[in-house]
């Protein structure tokens, strides 16, 4: 293939892109600069998008060479004016030996020339797998009209070999036209086959209302039958013949099911009111055995504590017993069902009779154990320094002994004496804890009160780094001053407020101030373990955010071609990857920090 035919099949686009780009006039550079732009141009990826340009800068270089190598052989003659006719073999050697400046340009034209035989190389193979694929798209679409399957996954199969007929490359130049008339002689054949599938499932459809039509007259006929056992039988195989037969015309399936659907209510109805008139009688006497069941359930709804109430209980459900065995049988099944309740609550009834009695006699002893289990454990706790924690044991000791339950004086008293013991002994200690406590605190709130002064009248000088150094060694400060009162926490809040805006002033980067600033948040909430939780889990909630947005847009680019129309678009994106990547730094630079505290 010749030159001017390979660059006919460069795609114009880039062809048109790389001519917008070359501002500079060629003609104006000179001679060493040509050779240089030839350099420069010939390590563009494509070598067929500046082709043009470099054959341009050929001719300009041979233009400017002949002029300069003129221009020498004027000086030279100029200089030694009696070589002119004597000496013409020097002239002869110098025609045949190479300017070193064509040296030069031969050196990078040959290795463009060069790059351009590898890409073309290269885009060949390329196009000769394209038109494999192509081929084998053309085939697939033949086996389409070869396949038993529904129309839908048919044409859902068109449709993707569709796409990846248009995402495929060029193929060679002699084959493209055949390659063409033959993908859309199977395209036609494919569509001819999806219209003859259509006039065969009308057929289909024709055949399916026949049969609907046939089950439909058959349950109409089941209005005679006397049996309604046999009737609802019946009715459910012709409901199961009914689901597999297949679809009627969208215009009649409404109609067909409706007529079907009202026969089968019809028979389900005059078989159900046969049925309610037989259950009618049991009825009103199940009623009444269920209702006797929940006076008997209802007589142990509320605990029991006395043994006359246990006694009184029994008589009432051995009368409600005989009562509920005088409304008489009932049919087969409900009696059975009823006998069943009967039995249940009468076995809740005197079972939990029999657990009253059996747990009043181990009650005296559980309920003993239990104070001198709890008396042991205050007894345990009643030198610790954990006051918060256990403060709380020993709270909830004190409502497991209220909770124990009755125990005769003459035994538990003893107990009960040791227990307050220790529960004094722990609560009086805890108090003076606290008393010398608050005086720290105190203390502590003094020292920030001083530091917050003189915070207050810190002022920035020309070196902003002993500024810097200054207000650290204030949140420094501030960190080792000990713990103050709750109610007095917002002197905190007004600190690293005061301390923020005077690194702002200070006129600090916004990296290196953002940084400060959330140290400076960090302190604010050391000590507070579920705020630094809270933190970190949203600095990971974030983080994993912006993975999932960069891996998107990742994806996104993927499907992007290489072309003029698309390149704002990726740039765009690659911006939008290039942000979430520095968020996502900074982000787990304030976890570090938060993990260092």
């Amino acid at each position: 293939m010749n030159e001017k035919k390979e660059i006919e099949t460069i795609e114009e686009v880039i062809s048109t892109s790389s001519s917008k780009e070359s501002i500079v006039n060629n003609t104006d550079l000179e001679i060493e600069q040509v050779i240089e732009k030839i350099d420069l141009l010939s390590q563009n990826q494509n070598p067929y998008s500046v082709s043009k340009e470099i054959e341009e800068l050929k001719s300009i270089f041979y233009i400017k060479l002949k002029e300069k190598t003129k221009t020498q052989k004027i000086i030279i003659l100029e200089e030694r004016p009696s070589l002119e006719k004597s000496d013409s073999s020097l002239e002869k050697n110098n025609e045949n030996t190479l300017h070193p400046l064509e040296v030069n340009f031969k050196l990078y034209y040959g290795k463009f020339k060069k790059l351009k035989f590898e890409y073309r190389k290269k885009r060949d193979l390329q196009e000769l797998d394209n038109l494999k694929t192509k081929q084998q798209i053309i085939a697939d679409i033949d086996k389409l009209t070869q396949e038993d399957e529904s129309v839908k996954k048919t044409f859902e199969h068109f449709t993707i070999l569709q796409e990846q007929w248009r995402k495929t490359g060029h193929v060679p130049q002699n084959e493209n036209n055949n390659l063409w008339q033959s993908y859309h002689h199977h395209v036609e054949l494919f569509y001819d086959y999806i219209k003859l599938n259509n006039e065969l499932r009308d057929l289909d459809f024709t055949r399916n209302l026949e049969e609907k039509t046939i089950i439909y007259e058959k349950a109409v006929a089941l209005l005679n039958e006397k049996s309604f056992n046999k009737m609802h039988s019946t009715l459910q195989e012709l409901h199961e013949h009914w689901k597999n037969v297949g679809p009627v015309k969208r215009e009649l399936r409404e109609e067909i099911w409706e007529r079907f659907q009202n026969i089968s209510k019809r028979l389900n109805k005059k078989r159900n009111d046969y049925f309610l008139k037989e259950k009618e009688k049991d009825q009103k006497k199940l009623i009444r055995k269920e209702e006797i069941c929940r006076k008997i359930t209802a007589l142990t709804s509320e605990t029991l504590t006395s043994h006359k109430s246990w006694e009184e209980n029994t008589n009432q459900c051995s009368i409600l017993e005989k009562e509920w065995k005088n409304i008489g049988r009932l049919n087969k099944t409900e009696n059975s069902i009823a006998w069943k309740s009967l039995r249940t609550v009468l076995n809740s009834f005197y079972d939990k009779k029999n657990t009253y009695y059996k747990q009043k006699k181990e009650e005296a002893k559980v309920v003993l154990k239990v104070k001198i289990i709890i008396c042991e454990k205050s007894e345990e706790l009643q030198n610790s320094t954990d006051w918060q924690e256990t403060g709380k044991q020993l709270i909830t000791l004190q409502n497991d002994w209220k909770n124990a339950g009755f125990s005769h004086a003459d035994q538990s008293n003893k107990i009960w004496k040791r227990f307050k013991t220790a529960c004094d002994s722990f609560f009086n200690a805890r108090k003076e804890y606290y008393k010398a406590m608050d005086k720290d605190k105190e203390i502590a709130l003094k020292d920030k009160e001083e530091i917050l002064l003189k915070l207050k009248e810190f002022k920035s000088s020309a070196n902003t780094k002993d500024d810097i150094k200054h207000l650290k060694e204030f949140s420094n400060k501030w960190k080792k001053v000990g713990h103050i009162a709750r109610e007095k926490m917002k002197i905190n809040d007004e600190f690293f407020n005061i301390i923020n805006s005077k690194f702002e002033e200070l006129g600090l980067s916004k990296k290196v101030l953002a940084e400060e600033q959330y140290k400076n948040k960090v302190s604010s909430i050391k000590g507070n373990d579920k705020a630094i939780n809270s933190e970190k889990q949203f600095l990971r909630l974030k983080i994993d955010t912006l993975k999932k947005e960069i891996s998107q847009y990742e994806n996104n680019i993927s499907f992007f071609g290489k072309n003029k129309g698309t390149e704002p678009l990726r740039k765009q994106v690659e911006g939008k990857i290039t942000k979430a990547n520095t968020e996502t730094e900074a982000l787990k630079q304030k976890l570090q920090i938060l993990n260092k505290g």
